[in-house]
């Protein structure tokens, strides 16, 4: 095996569970293992530019957020097209995510993550679900540690005013909204 082959193994062999856990958590089961593939391909392409040691992992993480932006814009694409046939008529194509109800605050906090910006969501997740080092978010996403202080900061002011807005609205029963009672 060459020597950029057997860094490419114990690389794969050490950060296979992080960058699965990484990718678990942004996309859903159906597409997480092509998209820890397509991370593990794309680190085999370039391998002479992986990180020494633990620098790997937000190395990988970087690549695994790129595969997943790119997944991410497929399935934007995919959802529109799908969006456009149903109104052509014929039944509504509801997905097992939409219809399966989580827990009311843990669905408010999705909720109000999936209406930041992707680039507040990246961090947000970087920071509480992997538990990197802002040093690691830095390395993961190209940026100076100064900017991932100022983005976390700010996605996390975002993050609450959205929650905050999703709260406070008050759920109101259909007839409610039409003025009548039951």
């Amino acid at each position: 095996m060459a020597g950029g082959d057997a860094r490419f193994r114990e690389v794969h062999d050490r950060f296979y569970r992080d960058v699965y856990a990484y990718c678990r958590r942004r996309t859903d089961a159906d597409s997480v293992d092509d998209a820890v593939a397509d991370t593990f391909m794309s680190a085999w392409r370039k391998s002479d530019e992986i990180p020494p040691g633990d620098q790997a992992l937000p190395w990988l993480y970087g690549v695994a957020y790129r595969v997943l932006t790119h997944q991410w814009r497929s399935d934007i694409r995919r959802g529109r097209l799908t969006q456009k046939v149903a109104s052509l008529g014929g039944t509504s194509m509801s997905l097992p995510e939409e219809i399966v109800i989580a827990g009311h605050e843990y669905g408010q906090v999705l909720t109000a993550l999936g209406a930041l910006r992707q680039n507040d969501q990246e961090i947000l997740r970087l920071t509480v679900w992997e538990e990197l080092s802002q040093a690691d978010i830095a390395i993961a996403l190209g940026i100076s540690v100064g900017a991932v202080r100022q983005r976390f900061y700010a996605a996390k002011k975002k993050l609450a005013s959205e929650y905050n807005r999703l709260e406070s609205r008050k759920i109101q029963s259909p007839a409610a909204q039409k003025g009548g009672g039951w």
